[in-house]
């Protein structure tokens, strides 16, 4: 356990929202028949058609199933694509503050760590893309991870500003790979725009990583998919074979499956507590005397808190931790920019978030 049993934890990005019946009932009848023996091609053609269908249906993006290959978890995914499209030295561009895993991907590959760091306006994050285009120029720098939406800032990027993503790196010659994990997790009028859908003529350069996980909650069965703009780009990261790339059991695969093509009715639900929850979190945010700050995200169930102007500012997870016996995640995790803030996860039961929000004002008092 990683914290004592009087700490309420709001750190860990899962939903404490339990999981979609759909899901509950085809992985109790693939148990109640006896057959938990090795998946076979056809689950695994099933699972990816399934993320097809979606990208087709929700986001009007077609992506050809050839071009996929089922993972275990997006990170896994991304240190292999580090190691099989770039080489020991190259610059990689990450938009810090970012999910910590972006970070040690890219320093335990010995790749060259790029920050091209947000920017915060009164009302939204902003990328930086005169730094952006600064450092894809240099020809060392091969790869953009991008996080989209984005965590922890819940930043939902528009049309206009992954054109201009994407331009910059045609010029450059700079692959993308596109995290969207988050991708159903967006609230209106916000909507969640493919990478891959920017342009044909890019889409070739752009490798896609999703997963069921986050906004199913089914985080711990560990199933993922990477689809690559092109049969160069899949043939690349192919040089690490099946077995390095790791093996994903039956139930993983119809969870996420059913996830996809059953579980829309009981996502919109989640969505309806995950909106009301946020509201919660921008009031008591309005409300605080203490001096925290934050912008609402457009999308994930992320709260990024400043506390810069608070007397928590060196430190506020662990001040939270000791004085509130509340876990959030140290913004510090996330990159430099990070120093001064925290994370929250609000996907909660309302009760559970009022406790926190509590907790949170009696350390300040």
């Amino acid at each position: 356990m990683k914290y004592p049993t009087d700490v309420l934890p709001a750190w860990i990005a899962d939903m404490d929202l339990g999981i979609a019946p759909a899901i509950a009932n085809d992985l109790h009848q693939r148990i109640d028949c006896g057959d938990l023996g090795y998946p076979c091609a056809d689950l695994e053609a099933k699972f990816i058609d399934a993320f097809s269908d979606r990208y087709l249906e929700k986001f009007n993006t077609p992506l050809d199933p050839d071009l996929g290959l089922v993972s275990t978890d997006v990170v896994q995914s991304i240190v292999i694509s580090l190691l099989t499209l770039t080489e020991p030295g190259d610059g990689v561009i990450v938009q810090t503050p970012i999910y910590p895993p972006f970070l040690h991907s890219v320093e335990d590959t010995g790749r060259n760590l790029l920050e091209n760091a947000l920017i915060k306006s009164n009302t939204s994050w902003e990328i930086n893309f005169e730094e952006l285009e600064i450092l894809a120029s240099d020809p060392r720098t091969k790869l953009l991870l991008l996080c989209s939406p984005h965590n922890p800032t819940g930043r939902v990027f528009t049309q206009t500003e992954l054109v201009k993503v994407a331009q910059i790196c045609a010029r450059h010659n700079v692959l993308v790979v596109a995290d969207e994990i988050h991708c159903d997790i967006v609230y209106q009028p916000n909507y969640h725009i493919p990478f891959a859908s920017i342009s044909p003529e890019f889409a070739v350069n752009v490798t896609t990583m999703n997963s069921a996980t986050k906004s199913f909650n089914i985080a711990g069965l560990r199933c993922s998919v990477v689809h690559f703009g092109s049969a160069e780009l899949k043939a690349r990261y192919e040089r690490y074979d099946a077995p390095v790339r790791g093996s994903i059991s039956s139930l993983s695969l119809i969870a996420a499956t059913t996830a996809w093509q059953k579980g829309d009715s009981w996502l919109e639900s989640t969505l309806a507590t995950l909106e009301r929850n946020r509201e919660m979190l921008s009031e008591f945010i309005r409300a605080n005397s203490f001096g925290i700050e934050y912008l609402a995200p457009q999308g994930t169930y992320l709260g990024w808190l400043d506390f810069r102007a608070t007397k928590a500012a060196t430190a506020p997870g662990e001040y939270l931790l000791r004085e509130g016996r509340v876990a959030l995640s140290p913004g510090s995790d996330f990159g430099k920019p990070g120093a001064g803030w925290a994370r929250l996860n609000f996907a909660t039961q309302p009760e559970i978030l009022e406790e926190i929000f509590d907790r949170m004002t009696s350390a300040f008092k």
